[in-house]
């Protein structure tokens, strides 16, 4: 049985070397096909919690990237005590779109690329959804592993 359990990652925030050191843990990665107020909706949906190594305490996002977009999108932000910071739909891209920092979209797009979701996917790249989904074992972080 392919392992389902959720990835972990470590990276480093900022351009130089006294960035944060970061814990990402990915924890969901679905295909999402959803027809919203504004017609359909179709794009990648990720969980994942990051937590600064100097505090421990992980703040959960939910995030999205539709089908033609160049970035990761944030669409919700919790706490550690699950204060919402902000929250929005799936895919809503009504008020000013928020994004992650390069390194975790880094990680994601290669995440996506392993499992089988896209076609195309990168740093600035339109975002091409593979033409057949895998099945819903392959869509859990680490199950291409």
């Amino acid at each position: 049985m392919p392992n389902s359990h959720p990835k972990n990652y470590t990276v480093t925030s900022g351009e130089d070397c006294e960035g944060n050191v970061l814990s990402v843990t990915v924890t969901s990665m679905v295909r999402r096909d959803e027809l919203t107020v504004f017609g359909p909706t179709v794009g990648l949906r990720v969980s994942l919690e990051i937590a600064a190594a100097s505090t421990g305490e992980p703040v959960t996002y939910f995030l999205s990237r539709l089908e033609g977009e160049r970035v990761w999108a944030v669409d919700a932000k919790f706490g550690p005590d699950g204060y919402p910071y902000y929250v929005h739909a799936f895919g809503e891209r009504i008020s000013a779109v928020r994004t992650v920092i390069k390194a975790v979209a880094h990680i994601l797009d290669d995440l996506a690329r392993v499992q089988g979701l896209v076609e195309n996917i990168g740093e600035q790249v339109p975002l091409v959804l593979a033409a057949h989904s895998p099945s819903s074992a392959n869509t859990n972080p680490g199950a291409s592993e």
